[in-house]
């Protein structure tokens, strides 16, 4: 009823706002059914529109924790139907990637997302190269990020039944060719690509893509793995590609990694490494240096 009538949808929206806890939650709830429905009709007009307002509400960390709550503890939404529901390409709900993002800021989505059971996470990974709709292709990949934050699950998310590795680099990857040893030692899916292969076009999803792979390569198991699968001839060509020079010290923090020797046993999560306040201060303000003096050549030009 409230999804066939403006009105009553209108009302819902209001409440989100009610400073009664009780009421807002309700009112949570209510639209993420909407929102997450497969069964919605795909011509009602405001289906679009409801998955951007329950999106944009669950940025901020504190209301994807009350959405997720909602969610996690609901008998009739989960994260599989959202990912159903995203999966159903006769509906207009590209706003659904960026909620699945902005939720995996909850450890408890995080660990939901990656069950075994449900394949959620693999559910989600085709949308990294759906060219319809920049909007899912950038709130997957802000998904995938999220989720790397566990170093725990990236054996499991290299390995065969996630494959996650030529997921990312795929869109990074070009129709450049390689002589046959560095070819054969790429993943199948990125071997002989047509010249004619497109890069995501993107700047920012292509940022997002790289910081992904820099956080496999936290671990030294995840490291060896990525090298060994000659990520690096992909991320050479790649940078020399890159029109964005936004994107550089995030692509050049990778192939430091690449081609790096490996750092000493005590260090081998780089996760855990403390590093001193002041080497955290430096790193920053060089880092912004770099980048603001990118922006002056860039207005300067």
């Amino acid at each position: 009823m409230i999804a066939s009538s403006q009105k009553f949808l209108d009302g819902v929206i209001s409440l989100c706002e009610d400073s009664d806890e009780g009421v807002h939650n309700k009112a949570f709830k209510a639209l993420t059914n909407i929102a997450t429905d497969s069964k919605l009709n795909p011509s009602f007009n405001q289906a679009d529109s409801v998955c951007k307002f329950v999106s944009n509400l669950s940025r901020p960390e504190e209301c994807a924790g009350c959405i997720a709550t909602n969610i996690l503890q609901s008998k009739d939404v989960s994260l599989s139907k959202i990912v159903n529901a995203m999966c159903n390409l006769k509906s207009n709900l590209h706003f659904l990637a960026p909620l699945l993002a902005n939720l995996s800021q909850v450890p408890q989505v995080r660990t939901e997302l990656m069950t075994e059971r449900e394949y959620v996470i693999q559910r989600c990974l085709p949308f990294l190269t759906y060219q319809e709709s920049a909007i899912r292709r950038g709130g997957i990949a802000s998904l995938i990020k999220n989720c790397l934050f566990d170093t725990g699950y990236h054996d499991w998310l290299l390995g065969d039944k996630v494959d996650l590795l030529p997921r990312l680099l795929l869109p990074l990857a070009g129709g450049e060719e390689f002589d046959d040893d560095d070819m054969e030692r790429l993943p199948v899916d990125l071997q002989y690509l047509p010249p004619d292969k497109q890069r995501e076009s993107d700047p920012d999803i292509r940022k997002i893509i790289v910081e992904c792979l820099f956080q496999l390569c936290a671990t030294k198991k995840g490291r060896q793995f990525v090298k060994e699968k000659n990520t690096y001839v992909i991320m050479r060509e790649y940078h020399q590609w890159e029109p964005e020079r936004m994107n550089n010290p995030a692509i050049m923090n990778l192939i430091d990694v690449l081609i790096g020797d490996e750092p000493a046993p005590e260090h081998e999560n780089l996760r855990e490494v403390e590093v001193p306040e002041d080497l955290k201060k430096k790193f920053t303000e060089d880092d912004e240096e770099e980048i603001l003096q990118i922006k002056n050549e860039i207005n300067f030009q």
